[in-house]
């Protein structure tokens, strides 16, 4: 082990000490400080007017939409203009937009007039409030009390009530705000360990193979172990990793404290919740297995690597299987109860990501997400020991393909 440490220090200072890592890492922690404050970045750039004018010579109009605009947290002021006042005002943005409503022999119309496009969403709440107050004035008209008006208005129930198997949670009717954030976790965690893998999976494959093109590692052998060479490298990548991934939760852990996440959270309709925090525990945890099975693969085939021109080639296995797994993740996200997503999450190499997916699920067992951490164990354990066992086999044979060079390591190994 004497000889472990000093190649284990000077792959891992190479790699921190890399102009690489720095910027990427920097780059990590600004973006995740700035999207815990892209709300007060908005305000700053915003310099839109916050003041909505309405037209209307109902006052019973202008005071109900006066309280719903005050309501908003984008509209700071609400006057009531004439028409020609209001459209001038629009144009010279002193109004963000002006609200126009008639009342014509018992129907309610109104127009929206706004410098650009206006939001499908802004169409929609006027027209559903509107709507209510015709709905009132037809009533007054008709000579309806409040109570056959309401019991006009009210809507049927419709309830649902789902049936679980034996070994499926029952329903926690978790709230869709926190399932949001839920989700948008989960979503993070699968882009983070998806550019994490690939990029050190490609860091390490290189490394040895790089060592072997260049018949460096010939001499290496004769003073060190393979098998505690190819150990040293492997487990300095993965520290590598994980000193990324350090500061990148000590971004969001200074995000959380420092920056009041509340009012960005309620401007986005997200909300945390207890799920969210087993959900960030369960993320961690496949993250960091996903990370060491992809480096300890990559290791395997950049040893099995003739010629530094091949190793793009030789590396394709580990960036088709997690693609494969990304985008399985990604676009199950909506619905992570499919059953090429209950499939695929107990297939080693795969289930890193898809099983973090179905985390989110209410009817996923809580074994299902402890088996998939077992079978991701156990595929880190195999991969590694078959990476030590292979390593000298593997970097003294040049023949072309890695079939043959694999065939052959495992000839020497015996």
């Amino acid at each position: 082990m004497n000889k472990f440490w000093p190649t284990f220090n000077l792959t891992y200072m190479q790699k921190v000490k890399s102009k690489s890592f720095i910027i990427m890492t920097a780059i990590f922690m600004i973006l995740i400080f700035a999207l815990s404050n892209i709300d007060k970045i908005i305000d700053f750039f915003d310099n839109d007017s916050k003041v909505v004018a309405i037209q209307t010579d109902n006052d019973m109009i202008y005071k109900v939409l006066e309280k719903q605009y005050k309501q908003n947290d984008d509209i700071e002021k609400v006057e009531k203009v004439s028409l020609e006042k209001g459209k001038k005002g629009v144009k010279d943005e002193k109004y963000k937009r002006l609200i126009q409503v008639n009342v014509n022999g018992g129907k309610v119309d109104g127009t929206i007039y706004e410098k650009g496009n206006v939001s499908e969403s802004e169409k929609m709440t006027l027209q559903s409030t509107l709507s209510q107050m015709q709905s009132s004035l037809t009533a007054q008209k008709l000579n309806l009390s409040e109570k056959d008006l309401k019991t006009l208005n009210t809507p049927s129930d419709v309830k649902t009530e789902e049936i679980k198997t034996n070994d499926e949670k029952q329903s926690s009717d978790i709230d869709p705000k926190v399932q949001a954030l839920n989700s948008a976790v989960v979503y993070i965690i699968i882009f983070l360990s998806f550019f994490i893998t690939i990029n050190y999976a490609n860091q390490i494959g290189s490394e040895i193979a790089t060592e072997k093109t260049t018949r460096v590692i010939e001499m290496i052998v004769t003073s060190v172990k393979p098998s505690i060479h190819v150990s040293a490298k492997i487990l300095a990548i993965i520290a590598v990793a994980f000193t990324q991934i350090f500061f990148i939760i000590l971004a969001i852990v200074i995000s959380i404290f420092a920056f009041d996440l509340k009012g960005l959270f309620e401007s986005a309709g997200v909300e945390y919740g207890p799920e969210t925090t087993r959900i960030i525990i369960y993320g961690a945890v496949y993250l960091i297995l996903g990370v060491v099975s992809y480096i300890s693969l990559a290791a395997i085939l950049g040893a099995l690597t003739s010629r530094i021109e091949d190793l793009a080639q030789s590396m394709m296995p580990v960036t088709f299987i997690s693609l494969a797994a990304f985008y399985i993740a990604i676009f199950s996200i909506s619905n992570p109860d499919t059953m090429l997503v209950k499939v695929t999450s107990f297939i080693p190499m795969l289930s890193p990501m898809v099983m973090l997916l179905r985390t989110t699920s209410e009817s996923t067992p809580e074994w299902h997400l402890l088996l998939g951490i077992v079978i991701s164990i156990v595929t880190c354990i195999i991969l590694l020991v078959f990476a030590a066992k292979t390593y000298r086999g593997s970097v003294l044979t040049y023949e072309k393909g890695v079939i043959k060079n694999l065939k052959n390591a495992l000839n020497i190994t015996k």
